[in-house]
């Protein structure tokens, strides 16, 4: 089998343990292995002008115009940082509108195809039914199917308005796990009717509408579809995928080296089974040595006949007629169009629109530059590598706002013995404010008893519920509660805003 081809089922990441931004000699080498799909992570990415730089550097290497792929979801989950408009979250433009959903994608689009950027992994369609799921979350627009599909339509079209391709993931669903794929298996057991008529709407919606470019696929059972993880799954990928809802275009996994891949099945089986249940390209992102030995297990597989030469030929079909969609612009004419900034006012609109203000005891609006005790959840570092305002980031801006008499930064893992040495910090006088970053409606649970005392004994308490939102249900104790569906800067200002009165 003619190497050449086998390279076309691929996407690779590239420049671990390089320096950042570079054109090393992992891209080398997989520019002269005939690669011709990448998938850029924030390793790669110096700034704007350095990455066009980098992937016009791939496109002149290249035998065909390459997918250059990014997770770029908005808000904590994107790639294309610094020097990108950043976003928000998908539940965030929930909250903040349609319009709002189109117009943010459609400017990431515009930034990242004036680099070379043309396939984006998103949108995410998983509806997050499950309150504590670890991993999905504020990434999910709803748990609605419905909603989940008008705002990932919304998104789809402003990605094409800026002639970048669309990927819904992850299929069929991921939004019911209380597990995280890039740590083990998740089993989801639900039955066939709440598997359609949920998990399974948004991607039928979004492929009858012609909106969907790529899938990608979950690495999750249901057991009530079939016993084998989605990603290797005939049944879902070919019979449900391609038969029932008519989906055409390219397949691709998630990335094989998350340990639901990676320790469970291998490399090699993985890539191997993946390509015979129907998908048409192998994710991996990170590591030289496992790309290496997946090309090397399909190319074994495809000559001893594991893998018919129908499947070859239906596969490489998809992949090219996919490529003939990506726009072929003069790349190196206009080194002026990477010359942009950050839509800063498109940023603070939609911080400013997230913001959802729950219960208001009376605790808000609090008088700008009130003392304040600022106790802070330290994010959960996870294999999705999300971006996180530091803690310092966090106090500064803040403290535009309230006067910081005293600060504290907790791990969700923190001993009660030092939870229960906070109980001194706040008595009746004390304005206590506290920023969660939880993942998942369970997270939360072990600090609640101590948090809620805390809220109890000041005079008055506000919670900043700043991943997933459902805090503002648990920690009731506290006199006002609010969401920004993210940590980012934008986010924690709007609420600062919110929580003076300034934003209504």
């Amino acid at each position: 089998m003619n190497s050449g081809i086998i390279s076309r089922f691929f996407s690779f990441g590239f420049g671990l343990n390089e320096e950042k931004g570079a054109i090393g000699p992992s891209l080398i080498d997989l520019l002269e292995e005939g690669i011709s799909a990448f998938n850029l992570s924030a390793r790669n990415v110096v700034n704007p002008p350095s990455l066009w730089n980098l992937i016009g550097f791939i496109r002149e290497r290249s035998g065909s115009i390459p997918f250059i792929m990014s997770d770029e979801e908005g808000g904590p989950v994107k790639r294309l940082v610094p020097g990108f408009t950043r976003g928000i979250s998908h539940m965030g433009l929930t909250e903040a509108g349609p319009s709002m959903a189109y117009d943010m994608a459609s400017r990431m689009a515009r930034e990242a195809s004036a680099v070379g950027v043309n396939v984006f992994f998103s949108p995410v369609l998983d509806c997050n039914s499950e309150t504590a799921n670890p991993i999905i979350g504020i990434r999910s627009f709803s748990a609605d199917p419905h909603e989940t599909a008008r705002f990932g339509a919304e998104f789809c079209r402003g990605l094409h308005s800026a002639g970048v391709l669309t990927t819904g993931k992850h299929f069929p669903g991921h939004g019911a796990t209380r597990e995280d794929s890039h740590l083990c298996l998740p089993v989801v057991d639900i039955s066939e009717k709440i598997f359609r008529s949920v998990h399974l709407f948004p991607f039928e919606k979004l492929i009858g509408e012609g909106h969907l470019d790529f899938l990608m696929t979950a690495h999750i059972v249901y057991p009530s579809i079939d016993d084998k993880p989605a990603t290797l799954s005939r049944k879902i990928l070919t019979t449900i995928a391609r038969e029932e809802l008519g989906f055409t275009g390219v397949i691709i996994t998630d990335c094989l080296e998350m340990d639901a891949m990676k320790k469970i099945y291998g490399i090699e089986r993985a890539t191997v089974d993946a390509f015979n249940a129907g998908a048409d390209m192998i994710l991996l992102s990170h590591t030289p040595e496992l790309q290496r030995r997946a090309i090397e297990a399909l190319k074994g597989a495809v000559e001893d006949g594991t893998i018919p030469m129908r499947r070859v030929k239906e596969s490489l079909l998809r992949i090219e007629e996919t490529r003939e969609k990506l726009s072929h612009p003069d790349y190196r004419a206009g080194f002026s169009q990477v010359l942009f900034a950050p839509d800063d006012l498109l940023q603070k609109t939609l911080a400013e629109k997230s913001v959802v203000i729950g219960r208001n005891g009376g605790d808000i609006p609090l008088e700008k530059n009130s003392a304040i005790v600022l106790v802070e959840l330290s994010p959960t570092v996870t294999g999705l590598n999300e971006v996180e305002v530091s803690s310092s980031e966090t106090r500064r801006i803040v403290s535009r706002f309230f006067k910081i008499e005293r600060s504290y930064a907790l791990g969700y893992d923190t001993p009660p013995d030092k939870l229960v040495a906070l109980e001194e910090l706040v008595n009746s006088s004390t304005s206590l404010v506290v920023i969660t970053a939880s993942r998942g409606s369970e997270q939360i649970k072990p600090l609640k008893e101590t948090l809620e005392k805390l809220a109890l004994k000041s005079g008055k308490s506000i919670l900043i519920s700043g991943r997933d939102p459902y805090d503002t249900c648990t920690l009731e104790a506290f006199g006002a509660s609010l969401a920004t569906f993210g940590l980012l800067p934008g986010s924690i200002e709007a609420a600062c805003m919110a929580i003076c009165g300034e934003l209504k």
